[in-house]
């Protein structure tokens, strides 16, 4: 009697163990190709010469063991790309690229681009991560080279399934004139207050010249204008002014003397600077001003004015 019901056993745990295969793109999400600098590098797989400039930091990113660091350096390796504002932890790569306008598709990744994944997406952790798609094969797949994947640099293939990046980047090379953003720009008892992001691709980690123009763009007779630099990324900068009542106010960016590129206007707000100890301006959205200003090539202005 036992023996006649081990058929039945069988059929049942064959069934069972095909229900629960994995399909394949869940069975193998990825491949190591190889680990470490040295290891990649005599199999073939290149680090870009990453290895011996780590120490250094590329679009501010933390320096070293960095996933955000190694692409930074790999995009602006030979070839000047803008950093985008916002652009900080890996996680916030994509929604900083779409803000600026930049391709971020979550499906066809091209050689070159930047894999790019949200926290806690596949071997992501809660900062995000960030790799350079290498290769695009014919099943769909791909090849990221990548550090601090596990505490280290490697390369590997990436199959859709759950560990799919987020999606893919595409950055355009700059043309070395100033990229960023106006964040806010503001008038408190006669003092203006300014903010926001900014950086020079062929002058990365330098001080970059600013000029605040008050009641004119540059080139129309502005009432008053007051200049500042500064080597951060993202920067602040105050100062009391002569001039009151209601005023647009023009946020521009130098480009560096004996650099490529052009002086850039990052953003326009309308003002009223009063006595009474409170605070107006608003940012005039960039469709309103796009068309009708033009920032002038005025030369490099060197330090505060």
């Amino acid at each position: 009697m036992r023996i006649a019901h081990w058929p039945a056993l069988i059929s049942m745990l064959v069934g069972m163990a095909i229900i629960s295969v994995p399909t394949s793109a869940d069975a193998a999400p990825r491949t190591v190709l190889c680990t470490g600098y040295k290891q990649c590098a005599a199999k073939g797989y290149t680090h870009g010469g990453y290895a011996s400039v780590r120490s250094r930091s590329y679009w501010n990113m933390t320096p070293g063991r960095s996933c955000t660091n190694y692409v930074a350096y790999r995009l602006t390796r030979n070839r000047l790309v803008a950093r985008p504002p916002g652009t900080d932890a890996a996680l916030t790569w994509g929604a900083a690229a779409r803000a600026a306008g930049l391709r971020v598709s979550a499906s066809a990744p091209r050689r070159g681009d930047v894999a790019w994944w949200k926290a806690d997406r596949g071997l992501a952790g809660k900062k995000g991560h960030v790799a350079v798609v290498e290769r695009v094969r014919a099943d769909g797949s791909i090849v990221v080279s990548e550090d601090n994947m596990n505490r280290t640099f490697m390369w590997r293939t990436v199959r859709r399934g759950s560990g799919w990046p987020s999606g893919f980047i595409r950055y355009p090379t700059s043309d070395g004139s100033p990229s960023g953003v106006l964040e806010s720009l503001e008038a408190t008892d006669g003092m203006v207050a300014v903010r926001g992001a900014a950086s020079e691709p062929d002058r990365w980690g330098r001080p970059v010249a600013y000029t605040v123009a008050l009641g004119a763009p540059l080139d129309r007779a502005p009432a008053e204008t007051f200049t500042f630099s500064s080597a951060y990324f993202r920067f602040s900068w105050r100062r009391t002014v002569q001039v009151r009542g209601e005023l647009r106010a023009y946020l521009y960016a130098h480009n560096a003397s004996g650099t490529r590129g052009t002086d850039v206007l990052l953003g326009v707000a309308d003002l009223e600077v009063r006595d009474d100890g409170t605070t107006r301006g608003v940012a005039v959205p960039r469709a309103d001003w796009l068309d009708d200003v033009v920032a002038p090539v005025l030369g490099p202005v060197v330090g505060p004015g």
